[in-house]
């Protein structure tokens, strides 16, 4: 099996730099930022996960918006119990549709450009392209 390979050192850099723009223009519109490397150590309050993927062809800048720890256990019993018109399942998926529509407009108000993730392992990101 081969290792993925990281893109180029310019690329590398570029990205490094786009996720920096992104996540100050979240914070500068008073957006919660959870920043790599940070992504493992989520508090309760959720926000907005920045990754800068390096590797592969699928490498860039992808943004997800993470709901209270609380609420996301609470729509996953809910899930696999099948209950899939649960109003709490509905509530995540409203608020989740609402917040991922306004980063989206915030980040192209300041000139970037957001489009959905292609990547099938990040199916409901944001990806950050320039």
């Amino acid at each position: 099996m081969t290792s993925p390979r990281r893109v180029s050192p310019a690329d590398q850099e570029r990205l490094l730099a786009l996720g920096g723009r992104t996540a100050a223009v979240l914070r500068e519109a008073g957006f919660r930022v959870i920043a790599e490397p940070d992504l493992s150590g989520l508090s309760d309050e959720g926000g907005a996960a920045i990754d800068v993927d390096l590797f592969g062809r699928a490498g860039g800048v992808y943004v997800n918006w993470l709901m209270n720890v609380t609420w996301q256990e609470e729509v996953y019993r809910h899930l696999t119990a099948g209950e899939i018109e649960h109003p709490r399942v509905r509530q995540l998926n409203a608020a989740h549709a609402a917040v991922r529509a306004a980063l989206t407009a915030v980040l192209s108000a300041a000139g970037l450009t957001v489009v959905p993730s292609e990547d099938d392992m990040r199916p409901l990101e944001l990806r950050v392209v320039g």
